[in-house]
């Protein structure tokens, strides 16, 4: 599937309140002056509390916008918090049986995993409405093998690694553990970042997925990305975390791809098999 001017771009709201509309709308508009129809979904704009709406009122337009035969592509407007509350209410038959394109990132790593275990959906980990998605994130879309970073990275542990791009922000994927198993079935290069959390709370993270072993063993390889907000003092000490980190995974391990709440982050495609080999991603 690819985005072409002319195409339908569904917005809905599936986590966090919109707190801004005027921002809101001029994202729509640069949208549109790409050459895209914008459908935004009636609850979209909607607020409780912290929500972009109620439970069922975020559900029904996701829902709706996969279901919508003139939809092409459904962009999420941001992250923030709520996409867990839906996970056990979605009709995943709805998701299975229309395939699109769907692109969020954050607090939507929850569906994109979801929607990948229950409905065997490629999606995109990448910007969203209000943080920049862009005619870049397009010309991703279109051509994936694009998402080569140009530039070099850490290489903390040498070597080859095949697996699906699994993963995105990661107190979000913490988050799902202990509940119904959202784990794919396939070996997974695992892609992290996070924002906003202190070094401790990301150490205590990483040591849960270490101890889950059913994702542990699913691990190939590991693609460490953006971890903003941090204190100058954790900014020093987290590379050498993510060292200890590579070296008890003990796979294939990279840092410093520009992936997760930064303006640069680059476009992953979720689900698809790929082969890390060194700093570099080669899609398969």
């Amino acid at each position: 599937m690819k985005l072409k001017p002319g195409d339908t771009i569904a917005i809905i709201s599936p986590a966090g309140e919109i707190a801004n509309r005027e921002i809101f709308f001029k994202k729509v508009d640069e949208i549109k002056a790409l050459g895209f129809k914008i459908k935004i979904f009636p609850n979209a704009l909607n607020k409780n509390g912290y929500l972009a709406g109620s439970d069922e009122e975020r559900l029904e337009d996701l829902h709706g916008a996969f279901s919508d035969g003139e939809v092409n592509a459904i962009l999420c407007s941001r992250g923030g918090y709520g996409t867990l509350r839906l996970l056990d209410k979605i009709d995943y038959n709805i998701v299975k049986n229309n395939p699109k394109i769907f692109i969020g990132s954050s607090d939507i790593t929850n569906l994109l995993i979801a929607f990948y275990a229950r409905a065997n959906l490629k999606s995109f980990h990448a910007l969203m409405l209000l943080n920049g998605f862009s005619q870049r994130d397009i010309n991703l879309i279109n051509n994936q093998k694009e998402i080569l970073a140009q530039k070099k990275h850490k290489i903390f542990i040498k070597g080859e690694a095949k697996g699906i791009l699994w993963g995105g922000n990661l107190s979000t994927v913490t988050a799902l553990f202990g509940s119904d198993s959202y784990l794919p079935d396939d070996e997974i290069i695992l892609f992290l970042e996070d924002i906003n959390e202190p070094l401790y709370k990301i150490d205590k993270m990483l040591l849960q997925i270490l101890r889950n072993k059913d994702l542990k063993n699913k691990i190939k390889g590991i693609i460490f990305g953006q971890f903003s907000g941090l204190s100058a003092k954790d900014l020093k000490l987290s590379e050498n975390l993510f060292f200890q980190y590579a070296k008890k995974f003990d796979v294939p391990c990279v840092l410093g791809y520009s992936i997760g709440h930064v303006k640069n982050s680059i476009l992953i495609p979720f689900g698809r098999y790929v082969n890390l080999v060194g700093s570099k991603i080669y899609l398969l």
